[in-house]
Order: structure tokens, then sequence, then C-alpha cells
């Protein structure tokens, strides 16, 4: 199984509501999908989300790096060859974590449909289906408890709640969707970088003082500040979990030599596709640092990968696979799909995508 064609399209499918962070604001999932083509008419898919804020890559950039760099290396190699070409897409060139992970999820797609089996079990998972968290996006208060009580009528279970704009505004935020949803669920807080460090522990003692029952608060502080985040996580009873700090193992490594944090949230955006993301777990889990899984606002064909990740191992604190949920119709077929609040993968071979609807829009092939 050679690949023969690599074809590049973007995706947008429209939102519920606006999904609203710290940093940024948008309407849309707005994807670049790969879909690399072998000789024996197998198509694998992956895709990457434009997060400038975060990633540093936006689509250009996307579009660019596959165009002249990483795509017409692959042009004519073997399938079977996975870790060549996995270990050729990283080094070929630095940085660009967005563009090589919808490489890197496409050539796993392609491998496991060459394996006949689907990617969950390819990476040693057992089971089709499981659950997320679901995101509450920063508003005002009443505005946040609306979106929440509706979610928790839904049946959702776990809400994580945007912060991170100022103390005094979060505060009320996170003590109103508390007083309105009772004790029973889980809140989990992500300032998304947007606390100082005095900010930080302010805003986990007032949780602690008021018994908000906040178990896990993500990346408090900005991204390159470590001494503050370690500082925090050894002054508090929450965990505290690296998001924007760990984009690699090399990141992963180093959280854990200093003891910085209490885990790390894998991202298949940051960490440049499954096979980091690998290493990055296993770098985790010898450092006894807890494993969250997450995803930027990414189309269902980058949750059909990561779930594909996450649900191949067995003690993953949180998964935070929200957009899936979050998008107002699913234009792939196959691949994941949502029944309640759960996340279904296809059991057919690779990541079991059928096909996109609507919204692609084709921009170019490589062959």
């Amino acid at each position: 199984m050679n690949i023969k064609e690599i074809h590049l399209a973007q995706l947008s499918i429209p939102l519920i509501r606006p999904f609203i962070t710290a940093v940024r604001r948008t309407d849309c999932v707005n994807d670049v999908v790969v879909m690399i083509k072998t000789d024996k008419g197998a198509i694998g898919y992956g895709s990457a989300a434009s997060t400038p804020a975060i990633t540093g890559d936006n689509t250009e950039s996307i579009i660019m790096a596959i165009q002249t760099i990483l795509g017409p290396q692959l042009i004519g190699r073997s399938i079977s060859e996975l870790n060549h070409l996995l270990q050729m897409t990283n080094q070929a060139m630095i940085a660009n974590t967005s563009a090589k992970a919808a490489i890197d999820m496409a050539l796993h797609d392609l491998f496991a449909q060459y394996c006949g089996i689907p990617l969950y079990q390819l990476l040693g998972g057992n089971k089709n289906s499981g659950e997320s968290c679901i995101t509450i996006s920063v508003k005002n208060s009443d505005e946040m408890v609306n979106d929440a009580l509706e979610l928790v009528q839904q049946g959702y279970k776990t809400l994580k709640i945007k912060l991170g704009l100022n103390p005094k505004d979060d505060k009320q935020r996170i003590s109103a969707i508390r007083q309105a949803i009772g004790n029973d669920l889980t809140l989990l807080v992500d300032a998304n970088q947007g606390w100082s460090y005095d900010d930080s522990l302010q805003m986990i003692r007032y949780f602690e003082e008021k018994q908000l029952n906040i178990p896990l608060v993500e990346q408090p502080v900005k991204a390159n500040d470590l001494a503050s985040l370690k500082k925090i996580k050894e002054q508090v009873a929450c965990k505290i979990i690296a998001d924007e700090a760990c984009f690699s193992p090399e990141d992963t490594l180093n959280l854990a030599q200093i003891n910085a944090c209490d885990g790390i949230n894998i991202k298949l955006m940051k960490s440049a596709g499954l096979a980091n993301a690998q290493a990055i777990y296993h770098i985790a889990k010898t450092a006894n640092m807890q494993i969250m899984v997450g995803c930027m606002l990414e189309s269902p064909i980058g949750i059909a990968a990561i779930t594909s990740f996450a649900l191949s191992k067995p003690d993953i604190l949180y998964a935070d696979l929200d957009p899936i949920f979050l998008i107002s119709e699913n234009y792939v077929r196959g691949g994941a799909q949502i029944k309640g609040n759960k996340i279904i993968l296809s059991d057919k071979p690779g990541l079991g995508i059928e096909g996109i609807s609507q919204g692609l829009n084709l921009i170019g092939k490589i062959a």
C-alpha cells in the first residue's frame, strides 16, 4: 500500500454557541483536512486546527508546511514503514506541530486500515466508546449558569469552567455555577494562563474556603512561568495540571524533573500527533503524573484520533473532547459520532471515516 497523492481541504462547521476562553472567541470549527490516498484506493484522514494564540499555527502556515515540506516527502512511500514516515515528518521541520499532527493522524489511519483493525485497537484499546467532560465558555455569571444548567439537564456529569479574565468576576462565576448545579457534579477549572501567581493562590484558596469542591485547576499561569506553576502546586490541595506548558516529550520530562505540576493535558495539536502523544504519556506515567487528554476546537476527524488514543489508555483522569458536542451538525460520516454524552468510534478499520458530506473546500493536491 503506497502513498499516491495527498489532498488538502478546509472544513468549516458552525458551533451551537460561541466558544470563548481567556485568549480567544470563535463561532465555528475551522480545520485544515489532509486526505492521504494510496495506490490501493485507501484514504487516511487527518486534520489540524488553527490556534495561533496557543500553538503558533494558523490555517495558512499549516497548509504551507504540508504542501511544501511534509507532504511531498511521503509520495511513493509504503504505509508499512509507518515509524520511518512518522520520524521523517517530525524531523522535516521544527515546530509546526499542528501540520505534523494532521499528517500523523492520516498515517495512523492508513496503517490501521493496512492492519485491518480500528485505530483504537491498534493503539491497544478494547472499547469504542467513552464519556467526555464539556466546557462552559467564559461569559457573565448568569449566562454561564444558564449554560451549565442546560448541559446538566442533558446528562453531562463533568463540567470544565473557563475562567482567567479577572479574579473578582471569576469568583462570582464559579460560585454561581456551583450553587446552581449542586455538589454532586464535578467542576474543573481552566484559567488558560489568565491569572498571575498571586491571583492563582487567591482563587484556589477561595475555592477551598467556600468548599466549592474543585479537584483540578488547569494552567493557571503563563506557560513559560514554570517557577510559579511549581510554587502554586506546592501550596494547594487541588491538582495543578499543565496544558500550554507541555507540548513535547522534552517538556514533559522537564516538568517531571522539577516537579512543577500534578499532571499534564495531552493534545495532538501540541504534541505533533499520536506518536509523540504516546511518548508523553509514558514519561508522565513513569513520573507518577496524572493524565488528561484534550483537544483544540477541532473537527470530528481530530476528535476521532484523540478519542482513539484516550480509549487505548486505562488510566486517563479526565477526557476533554467536547468539540463534537459543540458543533451544530457532524459533517463527517463514520469516525466519531455521539450518543447522549458519549463519543462512539467506528469499528471499521482505521478511523472508520467514510466521507465528509458538506463544509469541505478543496484547496490543493500533492502528487
